[in-house]
């Protein structure tokens, strides 16, 4: 879970528990009310004891309602929580996939760059050679390449 969550879970509590308190207190209020219609004569006890059930049972009523409420935001916003947790994963685990092909494909790259850099470094060192042979050096130089193509052809032909 984030850090932001709790927060807000508590956020949720602290209004939840707000309204409970302004609920007890309206109670209060109303018991206070009935209590001075009563003294007035307005009212009968028992209604006033009715009006009380009634007040009490619609706080209750709306508490409840707004337990559920404050229960089900917080599960939805631990599910979001989850989701979001879960859509990191994939995208670090994405991009460590997309690095290791990246890596591996600069790998192959250099071993085949390497691989004809050395092919063309040899060509080089061989011209180099070459170039300060003497006519009978170079001639025998030939023959000797040759003889050994044409032994690699004939061990390629019994593969």
């Amino acid at each position: 879970m984030t850090a932001n969550t709790p927060n807000f879970a508590d956020g949720l509590k602290d209004i939840f528990l707000a309204g409970v308190g302004a609920m007890a207190l309206g109670a209060e209020k109303t018991q206070e009310l009935v209590e001075q219609l009563i003294a007035k004569g307005e009212i009968t006890v028992e209604q006033g004891k009715e009006i009380n059930s009634e007040v009490l049972k619609q706080a209750q009523t709306t508490a409840e309602r707004v337990g559920q409420q404050t229960q089900a935001a917080a599960s939805h916003m631990s599910d979001q929580a989850k989701t979001a947790a879960e859509l990191l994963k994939e995208q670090g685990q994405s991009a460590v996939s997309f690095a290791r092909s990246q890596a591996e494909m600069a790998t192959d790259n250099a071993k085949k760059d390497s691989a004809s850099f050395a092919e063309a470094l040899k060509h080089d060192v061989l011209e180099a050679q070459m170039a300060v042979m003497t006519p009978e050096q170079r001639a025998e130089f030939a023959a000797k390449a040759a003889e050994i193509a044409a032994r690699d052809t004939s061990e390629g032909d019994q593969q």
